[in-house]
């Protein structure tokens, strides 16, 4: 197998691993990148002690963006990082000349990782999505990261092709979005019978404890916008193998995550990271809660709501105002 990575690259698959938030974007009203809340974000999620960031992910609201703001986000969280821990960046686009664009940008803008959702859209079969990712990963000199997120881009990597690519070198990481957990586990057995390695993370904030059971190397949780600290404490638990605390702490993270949708709305990533954004700008976070047009904005009984049912959740596990324990 083609080795992705020397022990000594700093940018070694090995630094996959832990919590790595997909960072919510702070945005003005004019629909601008925030730079001043954004970075006041990411420092946040550093200092409370997370291993890594994933920036213009779904909950970075990446399908709002032109090639230009993705960059610039990923310059300010590579910024505000200064270092201290590894940034993923999302590159993935609707064809295989545009991912290769954003690839490029993004490294050249800091990151240290580029993850590729597959081309949506068209429903491409295996072959092309293969040389999909074959074809960016050629591109920029190095292997990249399998995004996996089948309920919203249904022409993914299937396993085979995973496995495929990680003995190939092409691929250097995967984050599974789809919560489903057997086909985690499948593809975990199916990587070990292929006698390769590849790190993998969850995405989606319901499964991390599953996925630590099963192998995964860290999560990709949108909730650590909102507790970084906790699912850092829980990440350390798994580590130690105490699947007793590791499970008590999920049951805490489904107290929040039962709580974010207001009643009426629909949910989606653009709630979701409305939601989020609301919740950090009244800790004084980051400046205001502004998405994307044309997402509706909260109501106000939205925002009571979230007021009276989610800012208590965020502080007691994470204190008030985000401070960490």
């Amino acid at each position: 197998m083609p080795v992705a990575f020397t022990p000594t690259d700093p940018t070694s698959s090995a630094a996959l691993r832990g919590v790595l938030p997909p960072v919510v974007l702070p945005m003005t009203s004019g629909g601008e990148v925030d730079s001043t809340s954004l970075q006041s974000h990411v420092s946040h999620l550093v200092a409370a002690g997370v291993h890594g960031l994933w920036a213009n992910g779904a909950t970075g609201e990446f399908y709002a963006l032109d090639s230009e703001l993705r960059a610039e986000v990923v310059r300010q969280c590579v910024k505000a990082a200064a270092g201290r821990v590894p940034v993923v960046a999302h590159v993935g686009d609707t064809s295989t000349r545009l991912a290769v664009r954003h690839a490029r940008e993004a490294l050249a803008a800091g990151a240290t990782f580029v993850s590729v959702l597959p081309p949506y859209f068209v429903g491409f079969n295996q072959e092309e999505l293969k040389r999909h990712f074959r074809s960016i990963a050629q591109a920029v000199g190095g292997p990249v990261l399998a995004y996996h997120l089948p309920h919203l881009i249904p022409a993914t990597l299937n396993i085979d092709s995973i496995v495929e690519l990680t003995v190939e070198g092409v691929l250097c990481g995967a984050k599974d979005s789809g919560s489903n957990m057997v086909w985690f586990r499948q593809l975990q057995r199916r990587l070990r019978g292929a006698g390769v390695s590849l790190p993998c993370l969850t995405g989606g904030s319901s499964v991390a404890d599953l996925g630590y059971l099963l192998g995964a190397v860290g999560s990709v949780s949108s909730i650590g916008n909102l507790t970084p600290g906790h699912l850092v404490r829980q990440y350390e638990a798994a580590e130690q193998e105490d699947w007793t605390l590791v499970l008590a702490l999920q049951e805490q993270s489904e107290d929040l995550i039962e709580r974010l949708n207001p009643p009426g709305s629909t949910p989606g990533p653009g709630l979701t990271a409305t939601v989020y954004k609301y919740v950090l700008a009244q800790q004084g976070q980051i400046e205001a809660d502004h998405s994307a047009a044309p997402l509706t904005q909260l109501t106000s009984d939205d925002r009571r709501y979230l007021d009276e049912h989610v800012l208590p959740v965020v502080d007691r596990l994470e204190g008030p105002s985000g401070q960490h324990r």
